[in-house]
């Protein structure tokens, strides 16, 4: 039998028969094709198996039944909040100076707001500041009688280093870095009197950020260290 090709090479004669030749593609070349299809299916189970790590690992916040985050606070009661974290540098600098804790009065001649108003939204200088504590802490209430809608806050400095103050707090007692610690508590009510030194038990809340170190952590709830005992007790 002869064979014989035509002018486009795709077809053999023979005397009888016709012959048609098909193009089938290397096997390496399906091999590839199966290779990298797996490779982006791997990849896409990665992405997704470690987006779940990360989301399952997030830290957990240990927030206490007397704890708020921050972000309960919205307008300008957040910057009131914001305004008295920020006035403890001051605070520190004028009990080293007077060798006493500052009254609320020579914080508003000092020109410290919150407590000189005029330095503040309008709707915030209506609020009226008291002072209530001792030698190793002390507290700054103030209310504002004009909104009925206002919280009640209270900036509680405590001195680390004393032998009593009250608890809990942020901090570790006798901490030869930190002297000082500072909180801010708040109640839903704009004219709620001076509870005295157990705010939780008052039903007032310490509102803390939320990527407090505190809330890193298991806290406990911790009695006030007693007088003559320096053994360092963490919150």
């Amino acid at each position: 039998m002869n064979l014989h090709s035509n002018p486009m090479g795709d077809t053999f004669q023979t005397s009888s028969h016709s012959i048609k030749e098909r193009i089938v593609p290397p096997l390496d070349a399906k091999r590839e094709t199966m290779g990298v299809l797996l490779a982006i299916q791997y990849i896409v189970v990665l992405m997704a198996l470690r987006f779940f790590l990360i989301s399952g690992t997030e830290a957990p916040q240990y927030i206490m039944p007397y704890q708020r985050l921050d972000t309960i606070l919205t307008g300008t009661q957040r910057t009131l909040y914001q305004t008295l974290v920020s006035s403890v540098s001051e605070i520190e600098f004028l009990r080293n100076r007077e060798g006493q804790w500052p009254e609320e009065e020579l914080l508003k001649i000092e020109d410290v707001p919150p407590f000189a108003g005029a330095f503040l939204p309008k709707d915030l200088q209506d609020y009226t500041w008291f002072g209530y504590g001792g030698d190793t802490w002390f507290d700054y209430i103030g209310n504002n009688p004009e909104d009925p809608e206002a919280y009640s806050f209270i900036l509680r400095v405590i001195d680390l280093h004393a032998d009593y103050h009250p608890h809990p707090h942020p901090g570790m007692d006798y901490d030869p870095n930190q002297k000082v610690a500072v909180q801010v508590w708040i109640y839903p009510e704009s004219t709620r009197p001076y509870p005295g030194e157990r705010l939780p038990e008052a039903n007032w809340w310490w509102v803390v950020s939320p990527d407090d170190p505190i809330l890193k952590l298991p806290q406990r709830d911790l009695e006030p260290v007693p007088k003559g005992n320096n053994a360092g007790a963490s919150q």
